[in-house]
């Protein structure tokens, strides 16, 4: 199964090295010096993609976004752009608002098998929402674009873990793709129903996600939070990981969602491939389709507020029989179709604050959870669940830092597991536990680091220790 009977590191040709990441400290620690000025609780939050998540109305802002913007001074202002009367405020007031993030990443394993040095990296995000009634044309339509750019190298696939390290590195990269873009399309029909439409990010969408979302670049780095599994997928060629891993990061699809305070409820199509490949936007669901319902729901728990979403999909796609692992191997070996038909997926996951700020709802921490299950064979992974704590730091002048703690485990379905024990091809479930804190030096710029223990998933290896430190500027 394309490598899977190997015990070594999925190893790849890195690019040359580019600068290290210290020497970039360095360089904006003189943009830093404004630190000493007065803190702000205020936030940039993830441009809405509208198609399913808690976002918006249903979500609060978590880092704390005040109820009216001071861009007077450069340590108190959102972004670096975001000047009085600058362009982007200008832009924003006829209905375009871009925003632009680099994120740099230092990441190395520090414990366990296959240590090497860390690798520098990152990405660039730039979003674009457009407000076509702002602009004059009609009401209630919407674009929300987002291009990715990745630049440096990182580790992940470098070790012997399942689930990639370092999630916002993980999709767009020098081994797959440099860039990519995603375009959707929003369409407001009345006050509670909406109908979007396109190339969808998902884990931007788990990035709005209330205590946990940060996108791989804020928050958890493991792909378990940054962008947790939906079960349905169809395997394709690449990584065998990623072939394990049958959740598109891209996905093509449309959504309508109706909403009725405090629920909100979507229905969902999709293409089940990564809408990173061509051919998926040349021949839509050719190769099936997925459809999927989302519930969630808010409500408050002595006065701290909690969101509950419940997901099921089904796909008509086809995978591998995993009770037919050699036979799996000599298909993919001999380009045979796949031969079982049909995935089904559910989902339950909670938020729920247990301590705020009094002056402000939506600044506080708590605790986050996920549980997901599905048919286990076509999908390799039976089930998963993740937990923790994590949100603001409620100390004084200290809101907009975010933390979080929090344990995952991947439960591999039985009939792979034995499959591949019996082909002496010895694999397990993975779990692990993250820890990182995010510092915010001004709202623009921030300084987080990370730590990662993880059981990998190869079992004749041991326990491996990630530790990684990010370096964020928002303009």
């Amino acid at each position: 199964m394309d490598r899977l009977d190997s015990t070594k590191p999925f190893d790849r040709k890195d690019p040359p090295r580019t600068a290290r990441l210290g020497k970039v400290f360095g360089l904006l620690a003189v943009v830093s010096v404004c630190t000493g000025a007065t803190r702000v609780a205020c936030a940039e939050s993830v441009p809405s993609f509208e198609s399913g998540q808690p976002s918006g109305e249903d979500q609060p802002p978590e880092k704390g976004e005040p109820s009216e913007k001071d861009n007077s001074s450069l340590s108190t202002r959102r972004s670096l752009a975001d000047t009085p009367g600058g362009l982007k405020e200008q832009l924003q007031s006829i209905g375009m608002t871009p925003n632009v993030w680099v994120t740099q990443i230092e990441q190395g394993q520090i414990a366990g098998d296959r240590l090497r040095d860390s690798a520098y990296g990152g990405k660039m995000d730039a979003f674009l929402k457009v407000d076509a009634d702002k602009l004059g044309l009609w009401r209630g339509f919407r674009v929300n674009v987002q291009y990715e750019h990745f630049f440096g190298r990182d580790i992940n696939y470098t070790d012997y873990a399942l689930l990639p390290v370092n999630a916002a590195q993980a999709f767009v990269s020098s081994e797959t793709y440099h860039s990519a873009l995603s375009v959707v399309f929003t369409q407001d029909i009345g006050e509670r129903l909406s109908v979007s439409a396109g190339k969808i990010n998902t884990m931007t969408l788990a990035a709005q996600t209330p205590l946990i979302g940060g996108g791989g670049v804020e928050t958890f780095m493991n792909r378990a939070f940054a962008a947790p599994a939906t079960g349905i997928g169809v395997t394709t060629a690449g990584r065998v990981r990623d072939r394990l891993i049958v959740s598109p990061t891209y996905t093509l699809g449309a959504a309508a969602t109706f909403r009725a305070d405090p629920i909100k409820l979507t229905l969902a199509i999709a293409d089940p491939r990564n809408a990173q490949d061509p051919r998926v936007l040349e021949r839509p669901f050719e190769k099936g389709v997925v459809v999927g319902g989302i519930a969630t729901f808010s409500t408050e728990i002595a006065g701290l507020q909690s969101f509950h979403t419940i997901r099921s999909y089904y796909s008509n796609a086809r995978g591998f029989d995993l009770e037919d692992i050699d036979g799996v191997r000599q298909r993919v070996s001999g380009g045979a179709p796949l031969t079982k038909k049909g995935y089904w997926f559910a989902s339950y996951g909670a938020e729920q604050y247990l301590f705020r700020t009094e002056d402000n709802p939506n600044v506080g921490w708590g605790l986050f959870s996920l549980v997901t299950l599905s048919d286990g064979n076509p999908n390799p992974v039976k089930w998963t669940a993740l937990g923790g704590l994590g949100g603001n730091n409620l100390l004084e002048g200290r809101e907009l830092d975010r933390w979080g703690v929090g344990f995952f485990h991947y439960g591999l379905s039985a009939p792979l597991l034995a499959g591949l024990a019996a082909l002496q091809i010895y694999r397990r479930s993975e779990g692990g536990v993250e820890a990182f804190y995010n510092y915010a030096i001004t709202p623009w710029l921030r300084l987080s680091a990370d730590m990662q223990v993880v059981e990998p998933w190869t079992a004749t290896k041991t326990r491996a220790t990630y530790a990684g430190l990010r370096l964020q500027t928002k303009f």
